[in-house]
């Protein structure tokens, strides 16, 4: 799918069909649709009938393939569960190990079998790895290898949301198309289509990425509930706002917890971020819906604490996957908050 605010860039990447380079980088931040421009590029280069610019057909077996999940000349890396041998299979304990969040070595390996035989429809063959910063040093060495001696009719699709995080000679290697920022009107359009509701406060706090305030309509009650909280917390204190919070990372019916812990935690720091623009400039950025209680917050709160809070979370946020206990995890977070907030007084 190419969203509006990609098409110009769809256009001119056309425009240039014949000249591309063997490996393309797809950088921009989270939550603008990256992905689904790869997709829809590998579809089109993979689709028997589309010329020009055209988007896949959507009707040739290359295409019925693509959408089924199974085509002989694509191949989707990303992060998940390492390969087990039989005897773990059957286990258990295999059935509920955690997903992996990084890319393994093993899977940059396993696509030399795929790299060293024809293509099965006589066209392109695709490779998306996303995103490239779940890359370790060694698996992006082991996929520098083939990007150093490409094989002919291979396009390699990278996608990230922090470019810093990859290897130079990686960067080096590939071609960058930048995603930008759709505009606010471009954004609001396409959430009006959706029907999502208040869209222009979800937009606000997903920093204007159409795609993240969309998944987060279904978070709005909690959200407005993490804000009353927040409120109460000098009078009800640490302890009774993270046992409220506990109760949101439990399972709900679909076996899924309602808000996980590193959602709470990028929360708390948008919310800590509009704290010290206020007082340095007077304004918000995640929480323009919310400027009085802002305002109210900050005017508490001096810079530094505010500031060294906001350090302390990006420490917070980098563990919030492990398997901590969730109630002394919350409370240690709400209680350097807390520390923050009342500094100025």
């Amino acid at each position: 799918m190419i969203y509006s605010w990609h098409e110009k860039l769809w256009g001119k990447l056309f425009e240039r069909a014949g000249q591309w380079p063997h490996a393309l980088l797809l950088a921009g931040p989270k939550g603008g649709g990256k992905q689904d421009f790869a997709h829809a590029l590998a579809a089109r280069l993979l689709c028997e009938k589309a010329t020009g610019s055209e988007q896949a057909c959507g009707k040739c077996p290359s295409c019925n393939w693509m959408s089924s999940g199974n085509h002989p000349d694509f191949r989707l890396i990303e992060p998940g569960r390492d390969d087990l041998d039989d005897a773990e299979a059957d286990s258990e304990s295999a059935m509920q190990k955690k997903k992996s969040e990084q890319i393994r070595i093993h899977q940059i390996r396993s696509l030399n079998d795929f790299l060293g035989v024809g293509t099965h429809r006589q066209g392109a063959r695709i490779i998306i790895i996303q995103p490239a910063e779940a890359m370790n040093q060694a698996t992006a060495n082991s996929l520098l290898k083939m990007l150093e001696e490409p094989s002919p009719s291979t396009l390699f699709i990278l996608i990230t949301s922090n470019r810093r995080r990859l290897l130079p000679t990686i960067l080096s290697r590939c071609q960058t198309l930048v995603f930008a920022k759709p505009s606010s009107d471009q954004a609001l359009t396409w959430l009006g289509k959706c029907v999502t509701p208040h869209a222009e406060d979800l937009l606000a706090h997903a920093g204007g990425m159409p795609l993240s305030a969309r998944s987060e309509a279904g978070d709005w009650d909690r959200l407005e509930e993490f804000y009353r909280d927040l409120a109460q917390l000098e009078h009800a204190g640490p302890v009774t706002i993270a046992g409220r919070w506990e109760s949101w990372l439990k399972n709900n019916k679909e076996e899924e917890p309602t808000v996980d812990k590193r959602t709470l935690v990028i929360w708390m720091q948008k919310w800590v971020f509009d704290l010290v623009a206020m007082n340095l400039c007077g304004q918000a950025v995640f929480h323009t819906h919310r400027l009085q209680q802002v305002r109210a917050a900050a005017g508490g709160a001096s810079v530094s604490a505010l500031i060294d809070c906001y350090n302390d979370l990006l420490r917070i946020r980098a563990v919030s996957q492990h398997p901590l206990n969730p109630r002394l995890f919350l409370e240690d977070m709400l209680s350097r908050y807390a520390r923050a907030a009342l500094s100025g007084r």
